[in-house]
């Protein structure tokens, strides 16, 4: 506690004044004549002792009363946790805007704080505004920031406030008499943690930290997942979307549409409480094969930012197709089972080649090669089978009929990344009415599992009489017999899928093509690289990268939502790479106006589910010299409490005020004894 002067120590005598008349009143006798004695009997023992205790208390009251009043005029204060009394014109001032999406919806709380920690900012003072996303937005003098419209910016990425804390060290070099930081920014735990982490960066900073309040109503998109592998022309499509409140608000049927080539195509009404997240389902189907452009919408609410998620859709046209082998009689099953999947000859186009040299073979435009005679792959000397791949070929290698155990010897001259285990396979020949069967558990993906299942049909094992042991890996082995001997092996490259079987297809090594699963696994190995899931959006603060089915000598523009271009450069690999995606909604590469792809993006995942931390929790993990304030708080009596500290004068008021009132209470009770 400390004092503005001691000029005001000659008070305190005051504090002696009424002990003084007490003293004095004792000399002072006063003569009472009686008629009788008798009446001083009257007076008992309890009434004198009930004055004297009344006239003690008079005496306390009014020494503190005049101790109250002295220190009250001395104005005392109980200094702040930065004792700054006076920053000086040569005080550097520096504010750091959460720019993050999670910021988004507390524009007006925003606005509110920063006025009041301008307005008690000295013209000539020199300030400093950063926003975490999108850098240094000022530095000059107080009086000559632009208007805080222009300043106060709202993004779609997520943040980092170390950015932000490098930026503000290289411009706050120099000497002044003080540093204040002021930090906007909300109650997500990973912003806090970082900046408690960061606070020895900042010693000679005082740091305000203000935390924008939870949004009252508002509900996410957070997420979107296509439940089926395969995408085909009128087959129904299962949607699931994951919604989330992030609000503090009971959400009660509130309109949630699936809308397919802008056209609303479903409709639900959703209740959901808040700081829970509940999945909801949408089943439609679409009549065309091509792109096809999705978004899920939420109706209105304080955040409309996250009310809209988008997503595209590739059903394929006519599926080409390309058998390589040496014989009629190794194909033939595989050849079958196409035909009778190839409804009116107009899902699917066959062609078969005996090897990868054929002229007709082109290979860029087969979806799907069936390779049956694995032997050839030692006459492959270029690259292009690794680089059909890379650009979203599939490559399914099976056995053939007199395959042995070097038959793939030669697989690396496809991709020299496979492993080197499949030079010296071991064969198994199984005699006398043998077999293996497949292990389910073993099987990776849950339509092949449920396929496979003996619960669905008594007779849909496979038994396996001659096979491969290919070698294992937990990532690429995607079926094992119950002797543990993998016997499919997928490997991805880039957007391309190479499948490595360890039985031909023929009835002296399986059983499998002539069993009823076999139409739909081939229609599954066909249609397994249709879509790429995972490529139906994208997320904001993410690149893209692009490989071109074509070779342009014009111009690559990425076009974004707001229609703006952006010059893109071609590598060697012909592809073009987007550096950050900043803005959700559809995206688009073009040349001489024809779209050349097109994605959709979406609000990176993590600022849409943000951990957030209660505000009165948020002081117990910060540091001592951070103080939070928050922005529903009075701004500028926190800043000044922080400062300078706490004037207790106007207690000292209301102390003196209450003891006046006792004081005349008991005052007028002597008087009544």
């Amino acid at each position: 506690m400390s004092f503005l002067t001691p000029f005001f120590l000659w008070l305190l005598p005051l504090a002696a004044i009424p002990l003084i008349i007490h003293l004095l009143n004792r000399r002072n006798l006063i003569t009472i004549d009686f008629s009788t004695l008798r009446f001083l009997k009257l007076l008992e023992k309890e009434s004198i002792r009930k004055l004297q205790i009344l006239q003690i208390l008079l005496l306390i009251l009014r020494t503190i009363i005049i101790l109250c009043i002295v220190m009250m005029i001395s104005r005392p204060v109980i200094n702040g946790i930065f004792n700054l009394q006076n920053s000086g014109e040569s005080a550097l001032h520096a504010i750091i805007l959460d720019d993050s999406f999670s910021m988004a919806g507390s524009r007006d709380h925003i606005q509110n704080t920063v006025r009041k920690i301008l307005n008690q900012i000295p013209d000539k003072n020199q300030l400093i505004w950063i926003n975490t996303n999108s850098g240094l937005q000022f530095k000059g003098l107080r009086e000559d920031i632009p208007p805080i419209e222009s300043l106060i910016k709202s993004t779609f990425l997520g943040q980092s406030i170390n950015n932000s804390l490098n930026i503000l060290l290289v411009n706050s070099e120099g000497d002044f008499t003080s540093k204040e930081l002021y930090i906007l920014t909300d109650g997500q735990y990973s912003s806090i943690k970082e900046l408690n982490e960061n606070s020895d960066q900042l010693e000679s900073f005082h740091i305000y930290t203000f935390i924008a309040p939870k949004i009252e109503n508002n509900l996410a998109i957070s997420q979107l997942n296509i439940v089926n592998e395969i995408l085909l022309p009128n087959d129904q499509l299962e949607i699931e979307v994951s919604v989330q409140n992030n609000g503090v608000e009971n959400i009660e049927n509130r309109l949630l549409q699936l809308i397919i080539n802008e056209m609303i195509v479903g409709q639900q009404l959703i209740s959901l409480n808040p700081g829970n997240t509940k999945i909801f389902t949408f089943k439609t189907a679409l009549s065309k094969s091509g792109n096809h452009s999705g978004i899920v919408e939420l109706d209105r609410d304080d955040r409309m930012e996250d009310n809209r998620f988008y997503f595209t859709l590739n059903i394929p046209n006519r599926h080409k197709i390309a058998i390589i082998s040496n014989s009629k009689e190794s194909s033939y099953y595989i050849r079958e089972s196409l035909n009778a999947l190839n409804k009116f000859g107009e899902s699917l186009i066959i062609s078969e080649f005996i090897d990868f040299n054929s002229h007709q073979l082109k290979l860029h435009e087969q979806d799907i090669i069936f390779h049956l005679n694995p032997e050839i792959l030692k006459d492959i000397s270029d690259s292009k089978i690794e680089e059909y791949l890379y650009n979203g070929g599939h490559l399914a290698i099976f056995p053939n009929i007199n395959s042995e155990g070097n038959t793939y010897e030669y697989i690396n001259n496809i991709w020299s990344e496979i492993s080197k285990d499949y030079k010296n396979l071991s064969k198994q020949s199984l005699g006398d009415g043998s077999f293996q069967e497949i292990n389910l558990n073993s099987v990776q993906f849950d339509e092949l599992h449920n396929l496979f299942s003996p619960q669905a049909a008594q007779d849909r094992n496979i038994k396996l009489f001659n096979y491969l042991s290919l070698p294992f890996h937990p990532e690429f082995s995607k079926m094992q017999l119950n002797d543990g001997s993998p016997i499919w092996n997928r490997y991805s490259l880039q957007s391309g899928i190479l499948d490595v079987f360890g039985f031909a297809l023929n009835l002296n090594w399986t059983n499998f093509p002539i069993k009823g699963t076999f139409l739909p696994f081939t229609h599954y190995l066909i249609y397994s690289n249709t879509t790429n899931k995972q490529d139906i959006y994208k997320s904001t603060d993410t690149p893209w990268e692009q490989i071109l089915d074509e070779y342009y000598s014009n111009r690559i523009y990425h076009i974004p939502p707001d229609g703006s271009k952006e010059i893109l450069i071609i590598d060697n690999n012909n592809k073009v790479t987007v550096n950050l995606l900043k803005t959700p909604g559809y995206h688009r590469l073009q040349t001489d106006n024809i779209e050349i792809e097109k994605i959709a993006v979406n609000i990176i995942r993590q600022e849409l589910q943000s951990q957030v931390v209660d505000f009165k929790d948020i002081k117990e993990f910060t540091s001592g010299n951070i103080e939070m304030i928050s922005m529903d708080d009075d701004i500028l009596a926190e800043i000044k409490q922080a400062r300078i500290g706490v004037e207790l004068w106007r207690f000292f008021l209301y102390a003196t005020i209450l003891l006046l009132i006792l004081e005349m209470i008991i005052s007028n009770a002597k008087k009544q004894n």
